[in-house]
């Protein structure tokens, strides 16, 4: 993206940290995993595995590290963790899983949040949440999950415990406990005390089952490369991807900006629900009554249609009342950010629809930052944040 800013006026530019890419880094993991017996061992005595990983809205580079599982001779499945997202089509599942199969063959497979006949109950959370999940679960001896470590606006970070509550889980499920996204603590880079996450916590407990489950956790760098792989136990290799993830993910700025200019990327800039995620990310690092110029393509419209409906709803759109409609909590995390910042959004939308949601519809990020500049000043400071969607700019503080 180039842009012609003003000589003298102060800019910053951040983006993840630049980091090199570690093609050993999966295999190192799962011969020297933590708090687990290394991947050959663990697979030793167990013949049924049941494979779960990332679907195509996260950059998760699944068929690489797939290569690294040998699993001929098991009784193996693989499953799309979908969640709530749509199910990927033909050529997004190829990508996922680097072709027509995997590299060890065996069933493939994409979860259904909606199926309730493919579901089994765990039991409630103290939270209230109801939690089924894929009965594929109870069907076998092994379990091996592969996730991305990166920070997520409301959940503290993405990865670990979240392949059972919400990506195998039923859609009431996921609506239940994205529900606690609303409330003030469930926030990025947060996880004590975080009641999103330590709904998660509580569901993987209530599953139990550690010593069948060989977490696979890969942190990426700027290209979506593999930089840091950590394997073994659900938590423990969670918890070292995340401190990972903050050395890549969550770089310090000088001070907060006047204009903070958002530049969403692949695969998160699919559609306007997702691309939420990239101004919450930045809001710690925008004044207040500054203005936000998202840039994110929204390729695939609008999304989630309750999200859309809650936010264009003229009465109390996100009211309480609302609060079991997916979507809720996403809703009320723009809400809450509008009262405090003007939002520009450069997508490929018609205007009239970011327009009904309270943003400032735009087809250039010149001509945006141009409004913007004209309404806080030529001398209002520009923060650039590339990859917004994972990246979590704070500033510095003492």
């Amino acid at each position: 993206m180039n842009l012609d800013i003003e000589e003298g006026r102060r800019v910053e530019v951040v983006s993840p940290k630049a980091a090199p890419p570690d093609p050993g880094a999966v295999g190192r993991s799962i011969t020297n995993p933590v708090d687990l017996k290394d991947f050959e061992s663990f697979i030793s005595d167990k013949h049924r595995i049941l494979v779960v990983v990332n679907d195509h809205t996260r950059s998760t580079p699944t068929a690489e590290v797939l290569k690294s599982l040998h699993l001929r001779g098991k009784e193996a499945t693989t499953i799309v963790a979908s969640g709530s997202h749509r199910r990927p089509n033909s050529e997004e599942l190829h990508e996922i899983i680097g072709g027509e199969t995997t590299p060890y063959g065996g069933r493939i497979t994409v979860h259904n949040c909606r199926d309730t006949n493919s579901l089994r109950p765990l039991g409630r959370t103290s939270r209230g949440t109801e939690v089924y999940v894929n009965s594929l679960l109870f069907d076998v001896d092994g379990i091996i999950p592969i996730g991305s470590v990166e920070p997520h606006y409301f959940a503290g970070f993405t990865g670990g415990r979240k392949f059972l509550l919400p990506a195998l889980a039923g859609f009431d499920s996921i609506a239940a406990n994205h529900c606690l996204a609303a409330e003030e603590s469930a926030r990025v880079l947060a996880l004590d005390g975080n009641p999103v996450n330590e709904d998660f916590m509580e569901a993987l407990g209530m599953f139990g089952r550690f010593d069948e489950i060989f977490s696979i956790q890969v942190v990426l760098n700027q290209k979506s490369q593999i930089s840091y792989a950590c394997s073994g136990g659900i938590v423990k290799s969670f918890e070292e991807g995340v401190e990972h993830a903050k050395n890549i993910y969550v770089p310090q700025v000088q001070r907060k900006a006047d204009i903070v200019i958002s530049v969403n990327e692949p695969p998160l800039d699919i559609d306007l629900y997702q691309s939420q995620k990239a101004l919450d990310n930045v809001k710690l690092a925008v004044n207040e009554g500054g203005i936000i110029i998202l840039v994110s393509s929204c390729r695939e419209g609008i999304g989630d249609e309750h999200f859309y409906k809650l936010l264009t709803t003229k009465s109390d759109g996100v009211g309480m009342e609302n609060a079991r409609k997916f979507g809720y909590h996403k809703a009320v995390k723009l809400t809450n950010l509008l009262k405090k910042v003007n939002v520009f959004a450069v997508t490929n939308l018609p205007p009239s629809i970011p327009r009904a949601i309270g943003l400032t519809p735009y087809q250039d990020v010149q001509e945006a930052l141009a409004d913007a500049t004209q309404v806080n000043g030529k001398d209002s400071d520009v923060l650039v944040v590339q990859g917004s969607g994972i990246t979590v700019p704070v500033p510095r503080t003492g």
